[in-house]
């Protein structure tokens, strides 16, 4: 017993070092790049947080002499690559995840996915253009990640532990995405020890030293013997032809824009939040790297917890499933709304107020993803696949917050307007959400394959 949940635990945390290594670029490209065409043409210019930056000889916004000179569009559309492929590719995934051994796959993307961080500081000597087909090419390898982990996570737990076990998997995403912002922010503040790009050396070989010793876990005889033991209990048993069915269940859709909206939030504190510290609230490299960790220590705590607190209302019987999920997504998602497109009109220039806004912000999206895993775990009939498609369109939400975003900050990135209209954006797709997941709730189908009985 102690050595299968041994083995779940080792499993789970694939994912950790996936993320290690994937959010490494968001500090780092503070470091790695000045924005050409946000650049003013006086020798100094007053934030608005009144903060005077010198930009006569090194154009320094945030670090000094950061080596390449690119565009918001190109350095966004750098933030979103990686979605492009991890998007795209879930639905493949889940389906060859069906098919093929997801050991074989989840050891191969390990090693695929360090490997291309490791290359990112030469790919970027090559422009923006080879930056975006390295991280593409990481994110075509982390789509194979999540679901085989997913799916071994399952097969080696009992079924009344899997909703804690695949809330595990999310747990380490957070556990990863802690950790990240603090070892990156270091390491691109210290030029003795490589500067930016270190990070992606040091975060690469951590990823690359797990994948080799998994390897070697994995292909243990105590291993493959609980695995081929273990019932796998999954939904999956109808005939795996009929699984391509999933696609045509409107309700599947409607879940799954339900986990974009979710991820749309989560992302854009990801990928954007570094450079709202760096450009309206002027914060250091390394200080912007351990502010940026604080919203990860709920990202660590929230799935576990809150999965457990929901399973047990579900055990209960208090109130049936379907309305359980309701009140969950609705009044977390309803507070996000709040917070983005209330409580960000009083940020100012109050950092420890906007740290407080976003970190609830990521509690209450993830408390709200707890119910998306739920539905997955307890009442898909085909659990690998609908976690790729959910996975397709919930990981969309990376390029679409690069494109939103891009919209809303080109004309003057220093400007607290522009992120307030950026803000609201988050809000009202916080809001449609809510909508969205309670028209699958309450318009239910007798032949869903997402079928929840009250």
């Amino acid at each position: 017993m102690k050595t299968r949940r041994l083995f779940v635990i080792l499993t789970a945390a694939n994912t950790l070092f996936m993320y290690l290594t994937r959010n490494s670029l968001y500090i780092a490209i503070i470091s790695m790049v000045e924005i050409k065409d946000q650049l003013q043409k006086e020798d100094t210019f007053n934030t608005e947080c009144g903060a005077t930056v010198n930009i006569s000889t090194e154009n320094d916004v945030t670090i000094s002499n950061p080596p390449f000179n690119w565009s918001l569009f190109e350095v966004d559309m750098i933030l979103g690559s990686y979605f492009y492929a991890y998007a795209g590719l879930q639905i493949p995934a889940g389906l060859i995840s069906v098919f093929v051994s997801p050991l074989l796959l989840l050891n191969i993307c390990n090693i695929v996915h360090a490997l291309c961080a490791i290359m990112i500081p030469f790919a970027s000597s090559y422009g923006p253009i080879s930056v975006f087909l390295t991280r593409f090419l990481m994110g075509a390898a982390g789509s194979f990640i999540f679901p085989t982990t997913s799916a071994l996570v399952r097969k080696l737990s009992l079924k009344n532990e899997v909703t804690v076990s695949v809330s595990l998997v999310v747990a380490c995403f957070g556990i990863g995405s802690l950790v990240t912002p603090v070892i990156t922010g270091y390491l691109c503040s210290r030029a003795d020890l490589g500067g930016w790009e270190s990070s992606f050396y040091v975060c690469g070989s951590i990823q690359l030293v797990y994948a080799i010793f998994y390897i070697a876990i994995s292909n243990s005889s105590q291993f493959q013997e609980i695995v081929h033991r273990m019932d796998p209990h999954q939904h999956d048993a109808s005939p795996k032809t009929q699984s391509l069915k999933l696609f045509l269940d409107w309700k599947v859709y409607a879940y799954s824009y339900s986990g974009l909206a979710i991820m749309c939030i989560n992302n854009f504190i990801l990928l954007k939040l570094p450079q709202y510290y760096s450009s309206i609230l002027k914060f250091p490299i390394f200080q912007n790297g351990l502010i940026n960790s604080l919203p990860m220590i709920v990202f660590t705590v929230t799935p576990l917890l809150s999965s457990l607190v929901v399973s047990e209302i579900a055990n209960t019987k208090i109130i049936s499933p379907r309305l359980l999920y309701s009140i969950v997504y609705s009044l977390f998602m309803l507070m996000v709304f709040f917070l983005q497109t209330v409580l960000t009109n009083f940020i100012d220039c109050n950092g420890f107020f906007a740290i407080m806004i976003f970190c609830l912000s990521f509690f209450c999206s993830l408390t709200a993803n707890t119910v998306i895993f739920t539905i997955i775990v307890n009442h898909s009939k085909f659990v690998v696949l609908s976690v790729g498609l959910a996975g397709s369109i919930g990981n969309s939400s990376g390029y679409i917050v690069a494109i939103y975003s891009n919209y809303f900050l080109k004309s003057d990135i220093y400007q607290m307007e522009n992120w307030q209209n950026l803000f609201y954006m988050n809000g009202l797709i916080a809001g449609s959400g809510v909508i969205t997941l309670n028209l699958m709730l309450w318009l239910g189908e007798a032949q869903s394959y997402l079928l929840i009985d009250d």
